[in-house]
This record gives structure tokens, sequence and C-alpha cells, in this order.
């Protein structure tokens, strides 16, 4: 397996634009819709999920949904009596959508407290996960993981690390800041935006975003500033890259545009594309997902990014 993509799934409950009180059941959770778009951009059996669900009907048919989408779930642990973490999503006129989450219950919060989960980490050369994916673990699971992560990183492993910052899995601003520092610092990759570093550390430009992102890693940085500019610097280098794109289309939903974005720089890059036409092709793709509901688009929308269909 190629890719690893570490975090926790939700059933995901959209509500409809013409019937607000009706929610359709979608897959959901951030690392897991990035693995979803990168196992149909990449070859079969390249991208895995590590994580925990229980054995209720939701869990399984998440299961199996995650299954259906071509992503390797043998480690993808089903635990007895558990229930997953629920998210229900309504959109605005601008398509800006808001979240209400019940997930304290979700078996993957606790699942890396006992640290011999964490040996799925040797299965796979790219490890993914996202600030979420540290946000809901237990402190002592959160820990146990970034010290495997460290242990992967130096064994030549890539780890690529999403700022995606929620507030209210955070006890304080504080706390989500010290748990990011230190994960980019461990990632050879880390893929932030500006709302993420404008809400958690004060950051009220791109630049200055990507100075205080310099000053804690020296990992390829990949800057997304909600769809005009992206800005980049390639690891351990001194010098940022704009690279400014397409005016924005007007969304019907923005959930998943960021996920989205992310796998597919990850296809590209894997693929060997230069950095310029792989934010690019990322930005494409994230542009077609804002125009549907919920965060993954019907397999049949799928651009074709890169020349030729990837056959799974």
């Amino acid at each position: 397996m190629r890719f690893l993509s570490i975090g926790e799934p939700l059933v995901e409950f959209t509500s409809r634009p013409d019937a607000p009180s009706t929610f359709d059941r979608r897959a959901g959770g951030d690392t897991l819709n990035t693995a979803i778009y990168l196992a149909r951009l990449t070859a079969h059996d390249q991208v895995g999920y590590l994580s925990c669900l229980g054995d209720d009907p939701q869990s399984l048919w998440l299961r199996d949904h995650i299954a259906a989408e071509g992503i390797d779930i043998s480690h993808l642990a089903i635990r007895p009596g558990a229930r997953p973490g629920l998210s229900f999503i309504s959109t605005d006129a601008l398509g800006e959508r808001s979240f209400t989450y019940w997930r304290e219950q979700a078996p993957f919060r606790d699942h890396f407290d006992d640290p011999c989960h964490l040996a799925t980490l040797d299965t796979a050369g790219t490890l993914f996960l996202s600030a979420v994916t540290l946000a809901v673990l237990h402190p002592q699971g959160r820990e146990n993981l970034l010290q495997a992560l460290v242990r992967r990183r130096a064994e030549g492993a890539q780890i690529i690390f999403d700022t995606n910052y929620r507030p209210a899995l955070w006890p304080d601003p504080v706390a989500a800041q010290q748990v990011i520092t230190r994960m980019a610092g461990i990632a050879s990759l880390v893929l932030p935006s500006l709302d993420d570093m404008s809400a958690c550390f004060g950051c009220d430009t791109p630049e200055a975003a990507m100075r205080l992102l310099m000053d804690m890693t020296e990992a390829e940085i990949v800057l997304t500033t909600g769809g005009a500019t992206v800005l980049r610097r390639a690891s351990g280098q001194g010098q940022i890259a704009r690279h400014d794109l397409p005016p924005a289309i007007t969304a019907t939903d923005t959930t998943g545009a960021g996920d989205s974005f992310n796998a597919a720089y990850l296809a590209a890059r894997d693929q060997g594309i230069a950095p310029d036409h792989a934010i690019f092709s990322a930005a494409r793709l994230a542009t077609i997902v804002v125009g549907y509901p919920g965060a993954v688009i019907p397999n049949d929308a799928m651009p074709d990014l890169f020349g030729e269909k990837v056959t799974t």
C-alpha cells in the first residue's frame, strides 16, 4: 500500500437545499474524503484507511461504503458495541457550511491509547492525517501517534499533514497551536489553509501565515487561500512561489473542497507532475467539488486530471 490515511470516519447527514429539514446520508470526515479522492485518482489498492468503527448498522454501512471506493479497509478495526461519530451539515446561500457533531462516542478517539494499533503505520510509505485526527484523540493516544510518526519519518516515510482547524474540537486555541506546531515539525508536507491559520494563529495575510509556517517546519508548504492564490515553499528553501488560479466559481457546497485539493495534489506529485501543474490540477478538482452537495462528488463527475483515466 502506498498511501495510508488516518482519521475518524463519520456518518454525515447533509441537508437538501430544496428541503432543509431533509438530510441525505453520506460518508464523511476530512481524512476519509481525501482517501476517497486519492483512491479514485491512483491505481487500485494504493490507498488504505486506518481507523476504528463499531458493529452497528451505521458503522457497517460506512465500512462497506469505504470499501466500495476501492480503499483497503484491512486496518479499519471494528469494535463490538461501539457507535460511529455523526455529522449534520447545513449550507447557506453562498455554499458555506456549518457543522453539528455527535462524535464523543466514536471508538477512534481511544484507538491509539493502545500503541499496538500503530504497527499499521509500517505498511505504507506515505501517511496522511489532519489536525482533526489529532484533536479527537485522547491525549495518550495522540502522544503515541506523534511518537510513531517521528519514528516513521526517520525511517524515510512521507508524512502529510493538513492543518484543518475545528475550534470546537480543542479546549482552546493555545492547545491547538501547540499540537499543530509540533506536527508541522514532523511532517514532510504541510497543507494549510489561510482560514486555518487565521482562526488558530491569528494570521491575517497569506504572507504572515507562510512566515509563521516556515518558522515551524522545514517541510514543503502548500497554502491555499480560498481559491484565489496558492503559495508554496519547497522543502528546506526560503523562497515562496505564488500560483494564481482562475476566478472562483459560485459554490453550491464548499464541503470537501480542501480535502479534494489535497488528494489531487498528492496524486499529481506521486505521478511526477511538477508542483505548479499539480496545484492547477488540485484546484480544478476542488472547483468541481464545490458545485455538488456534500464532500464527495459522484464518481462519474470526476475529471480526467492527468491525461488518462486511472482504472481501478
